[in-house]
């Protein structure tokens, strides 16, 4: 599986010149920003190396083979449905990660009175990771009653468009089929694949209900393929492909950079 865009482009260079005269010297805005950017790419990495697994030849690695056809289909359709879920976990982290890289960048540099918060030095590792982790406690979905990001955004207004970019890509994200479909995973239950149920036997037998005065006759639900949410595996891995390339890689990158051209983090981190 190939992709149009590089997610490795959304960290910060791995290597660059710059002149110690003058040079800004790092503080915490600039290590929290880092440390939350390098994340994103590590999630985003994780959910590239699943969503490829989908398209494996290296059967052997996963099932020992077995000689019945249909049993052999099943086991690879089982296996990629594993591997679209975990990808579909990992995507949806990115979404959510990208909350908090936001936060963190426009919490440091609000405080609750309005002023500047004083963040200039670095702190110690032990002050610093507790800051970040307090951080990361309070970010909560960009449109939940309980969220800071319209505070924030009063009190720090250079940081409304990475702000009003998180709101905006929420508003969309949240009622897509790929949200919907990680909900269901995380909390209700587990998908049942339509190229999955095509191998299955069919059911032994139906149920019907006549309808005197009209005539319509209804099919009872009598096997648990009636009530299971049911979609095409197929169709679910090529959507959540081009979410990737379409959506997700143009959104983190615009947010990653309208954030690092807002702080201006030192070189040196």
């Amino acid at each position: 599986m190939e992709f149009r865009t590089d997610i490795f482009s959304l960290d910060k260079p791995s290597s660059f010149k710059f002149n110690l005269i003058g040079a800004k010297l790092p503080n915490n805005k600039d290590v929290f920003f880092r440390a939350k950017q390098k994340e994103l790419v590590d999630q985003y990495s994780a959910a590239r190396i699943f969503i490829r697994e989908t398209e494996t030849n290296d059967w052997n690695h996963w099932f020992n083979p077995v000689e019945n056809e249909v049993a052999d289909k099943a086991f690879k359709l089982i296996f990629r449905s594993y591997f679209y879920e975990a990808a579909l976990f990992y995507y949806n982290a990115i979404v959510d990660l990208s909350w908090t890289s936001c936060y963190v960048a426009v919490e440091f540099a609000c405080s609750q009175n309005g002023q500047r918060v004083n963040m200039d030095g670095i702190k110690s590792i032990e002050e610093a990771a507790e800051l970040l982790r307090s951080a990361e406690r309070n970010v909560t979905s960009p449109t939940a009653e309980t969220n800071p990001f319209i505070y924030l955004k009063n009190m720090c207004p250079e940081f409304a468009p990475a702000i009003d970019q998180i709101i905006d890509f929420w508003n969309q994200f949240s009622s897509l089929e790929i949200r919907k479909r990680y909900n269901f995973c995380k909390h209700k239950g587990r998908p049942a694949y339509l190229e999955i149920e095509q191998l299955s036997p069919g059911r032994i037998m139906g149920f019907y209900m006549e309808n005197k005065s009209t005539g319509e006759v209804t099919q009872l639900a009598s096997d648990i393929s009636d009530v299971r949410y049911s979609f095409s595996l197929e169709k679910a891995i090529e959507e959540l492909r081009d979410f990737d390339d379409e959506v997700l890689f143009p959104y983190i990158e615009k947010l990653i950079n309208t954030i690092d051209g807002i702080l201006q983090p030192s070189p040196m981190i």
